[in-house]
């Protein structure tokens, strides 16, 4: 659908409004529109994918319409019509928070800091990082090292690495296969959990963890599905374990 035809359907189901007030909602609308599109360009979006996937979450214009119309029964025309466009904008900021560019937002966010919280219950040494493999059309990043204990068992000692998944695109859906086969081991081959993921248009999260003896300096994270192969050697924070 292109940019005028979602105006002229929004803009045919507000019948209170006088000529002078529909160009300036045409205006408003249009010009949401053209900013969402910018930002996803910005993103990497092709100009017709930026379009379809706008299009797309501004929702239906007949229903966009009938909201708008909505907010304004005929007692606000006694109160004046200069408050007409503010309440359209109000409006589409509602509208848009819930859809596809809220939804970008987590996927953005594992891009450039992802912190969800450590399991661990201490945590003897822990350092953030920067360690990001494309995985088809997926990333696979792995963001923090942790070395800690995160049951009650004395002595056992676990690294923890912590993982986002996201697409190459804001927005794209994740794989529900790229964490839940991706693995953790220390230096021996033993592995304390396997990865899990839910697929999302967000991003997805996971923690996985290796036990560690004395003098474990690194351990690795494993992928092999359909043909690819991750095989990636981390170094602990820290001393390791002494």
């Amino acid at each position: 659908m292109e940019r005028g035809e979602y105006c002229d359907r929004v803009l045919a189901a507000l019948r209170r409004l006088t000529p002078e007030e529909r160009a300036a909602v045409r205006s408003e609308i249009d010009g949401h529109i053209e900013d969402h599109m910018e930002s996803l360009l910005e993103l990497g979006y092709t100009p017709e994918l930026a379009q379809e996937r706008t299009m797309a979450a501004m929702g239906d214009p007949e229903a966009v319409g009938r909201g708008l119309e909505a907010q304004y029964p005929l007692r606000w025309l006694l109160l004046g019509r200069c408050a007409v466009v503010l309440a359209v904008a109000a409006c589409l900021q509602a509208l848009l928070a819930v859809g596809m560019l809220g939804m970008v937002w987590d996927s953005v966010t594992a891009r450039i800091y992802p912190n969800e919280e450590s399991r661990m219950n201490g945590v003897a040494a822990t350092e953030r990082v920067n360690v990001r493999v494309p995985v088809g059309d997926d990333v696979l990043r792995v963001y923090r090292l942790a070395v800690g204990q995160r049951g009650e068992v004395p002595g056992l000692w676990e690294a923890e690495v912590s993982l986002c998944a996201y697409d190459h695109l804001p927005g794209g859906i994740v794989s529900d296969r790229l964490l839940s086969a991706t693995q953790v081991k220390n230096e021996r081959g033993e592995a304390s959990s396997h990865g899990g993921g839910r697929g999302s248009w967000k991003a997805d999260y996971t923690r996985l963890y290796a036990p560690l003896q004395p003098g474990d300096t690194f351990v690795t994270l494993e992928y092999e599905r359909l043909g690819e192969r991750v095989y990636l050697e981390l170094s602990l924070p820290g001393e390791g374990i002494s």
